[in-house]
């Protein structure tokens, strides 16, 4: 049985939401608990997909307090005193020094690790745009990271390729897809059979790594 806040309302309907990972349910005041529970069994595969999809956007989008995903690493945050508030972010390590006398803004903190994400994100996600550029022969006139909130990246009419920076939380292979797939974008602009038969050709298995960014 799945576990959920009840909550009791003059209302005619029963809702049933999922936020940050956890079931709320609202139904008129009247309305029995077995046949709530019975709703809520009924939407169980729902729900369950609700969880897993916000579950994935904190562990690869959201930076919690603990740890953070870079290429598909899960790294510790470790908290040192310093004399002056910065933030360390590597492939291998997220240092954040705090003064003495400072409280643990986590917001300030996540604002930092953001800054660190982007300057990691052009280290090590435009040099994968250029080599599937290179392989292709098909070259932007331009590549930029941003944080975008639905799409993976774009690609414009001017041939401006946008990679968004959340990639890299991902695993290499997840990235590379995105990369190629945009790239492709400067030969077909639209989702023919042309463009993934071409995605195909370089990338056999760009279904499976398709899938994953979907997970």
């Amino acid at each position: 049985m799945i576990e959920y806040e009840l909550i009791r309302k003059r209302i005619k309907n029963v809702y049933i939401g999922v936020k940050d990972s956890k079931v709320f349910v609202k139904a008129p005041i009247r309305l029995s608990k077995a046949r709530i529970d019975e709703l809520v069994e009924q939407k169980s595969s729902w729900i369950k997909n609700k969880i897993i999809k916000q579950e994935n956007i904190v562990k690869f989008d959201l930076i919690t307090k603990d740890y953070i995903y870079i290429l598909g690493k899960k790294i510790n945050i470790v908290y040192k005193e310093a004399k002056k508030f910065d933030v360390i972010l590597t492939l291998n390590k997220c240092e954040v020094y705090i003064p003495k006398s400072s409280d643990k803004n986590l917001e300030k903190i996540n604002l930092k690790i953001q800054k660190k994400l982007k300057e990691l994100s052009y280290e090590y996600i435009i040099p994968i745009v250029k080599k599937y550029a290179c392989l292709t022969g098909f070259y932007p006139e331009e590549i930029l990271i941003r944080r975008f909130k639905s799409i993976w990246g774009n690609c414009s009419s001017k041939k401006v390729i946008k990679i968004n920076q959340k990639l890299i939380h991902y695993d290499i292979k997840l990235i590379e897809y995105v990369c190629l797939h945009e790239i492709t974008h400067l030969k077909y602009m639209n989702h023919q059979k042309q463009f993934w038969s071409y995605i195909k050709k370089i990338m056999p298995d760009y279904k499976e790594r398709e899938k994953a960014l979907k997970q």
